[in-house]
């Protein structure tokens, strides 16, 4: 149950699809899949987060609907969980479903066009894997006419050699390939799992694909990732953006400050910042000069889902390699649900919001300054 609502918490902060594989002509279905990096820091083992959406697009009702997706071999289901079917308009439908062996099936009685179902599951990799292909969803139906069909969607095959070389150390990765470093040990030390997250749909205007995990950029000093700890009422993430910035083009004054915040927080989900309350500071931080600091709340868009929880920004520019950060911290200490989550939790958001200043406090930027890259 813990796992299934926590699956129901991916979805509505970040549903993590994109791209359409390619399907029949016509197109019965449209398939969205996406496969998000997770680390263990206790046990120092490395899981990815399976998101297959499948959207109905043909044009009708389908009856009797079954989704099969079989993982490939050294792979195993380690704990099925899957927001079942639904749509703007209609809301969710729930669907069965089972695991054997590494075979995910699921089935449900109706499947309305325009509606879709999202298959999660958390893989083990039985070994370090460079490379690993997918099969796609095999989909069973029965059509209007009462003819039994069959439809499997396209295989997928992704890159995973960052991820099987750096296993199990999250520190250790970030500081790879970010030269970003926060002591999660230290600082949330009841906190093992940690998973990377996608941008939110609704902010790029597109689904993300594929392999959902740290994206460096073309150099040093540009890249951002997202992540994320932990089941619904107990939930952190961490959005940490960064961008190589002339002096006279960082953030100076608040409006567009907000703007940049807003723009980040979107990232999360459909999220806004709570007006009431908001503290905007402007000083000393670490070793950042001028620095603005947020303290404040999110507020959910999208009624009676999940609410508002804790917001704390950071967002300063260092000279000393030219480069702007921005690092957004939310906690949700609130259950899900049209009751639950109006219902204040001080008490466990008064925790989380701890956890949120002792992570900030061990946040540390390895980057190299351009004066000493220009020595080389």
């Amino acid at each position: 149950m813990r796992s299934v609502r926590a699956a129901v918490l991916v979805a509505a902060l970040c549903l993590a699809i994109a791209g359409p594989v390619a399907g029949e002509n016509p197109p019965m279905f449209s398939a969205y899949p996406s496969y998000s990096a997770k680390f263990d820091i206790g046990a120092e083992k490395f899981s990815l987060v399976s998101s297959v959406v499948v959207y109905n697009i043909s044009g009708q009702t389908l009856t009797d609907v079954s989704f099969k997706q079989t993982y490939p071999e050294g792979v195993t289901v380690k704990e099925t969980y899957q927001r079942d079917a639904g749509t703007e308009a209609t809301g969710e439908q729930s669907s069965a479903r089972k695991v054997e062996g590494n075979v995910f099936y699921a089935n449900m009685p109706t499947f309305k066009n325009r509606q879709y179902v999202v298959i999660f599951n958390e893989l083990d990799l039985a070994r370090r894997l460079n490379q690993i292909t997918f099969q796609g969803v095999e989909i069973s139906y029965t059509d209007p006419q009462g003819q039994r069909q069959v439809t499997k969607l396209q295989d997928s095959t992704y890159d995973l050699f960052i991820y099987s070389n750096v296993v199990g150390d999250l520190e250790r990765f970030l500081r790879k390939y970010n030269n970003i470093v926060f002591d999660f040990k230290k600082a949330v030390s009841d906190r093992k799992e940690w998973e990377f997250a996608p941008i939110a749909a609704s902010a790029q205007g597109r689904f993300p694909t594929g392999i959902i995990g740290t994206f460096p950029g073309e150099d040093q000093y540009t890249g951002h990732f997202r992540i994320r700890s932990g089941p619904p009422g107990d939930t952190l993430q961490i959005v940490v953006a960064y961008k190589s910035t002339q002096k006279k083009e960082r953030v100076a004054d608040r409006d567009t400050l907000m703007k940049r915040l807003h723009e980040y927080l979107r990232w999360c989900g459909e999220f806004e910042v709570i007006p009431d309350g908001l503290q905007v500071q402007q000083g000393d931080w670490k070793k950042y000069r001028e620095a603005w600091i947020i303290d404040g709340r999110w507020r959910d868009t999208i009624k009676n889902r999940l609410g508002e929880g804790v917001l704390k920004a950071r967002i300063f520019y260092s000279p000393h390699e030219a480069v702007e950060y921005y690092i957004l911290a939310l906690a949700h200490g609130r259950g899900l649900g049209p009751e639950a989550s109006a219902v204040p939790n001080p008490e466990k958001e008064a925790k989380l919001a701890g956890e949120i200043d002792r992570l900030l406090d061990t946040f540390k930027s390895d980057i190299v300054p351009l004066s000493y890259e220009r020595r080389r």
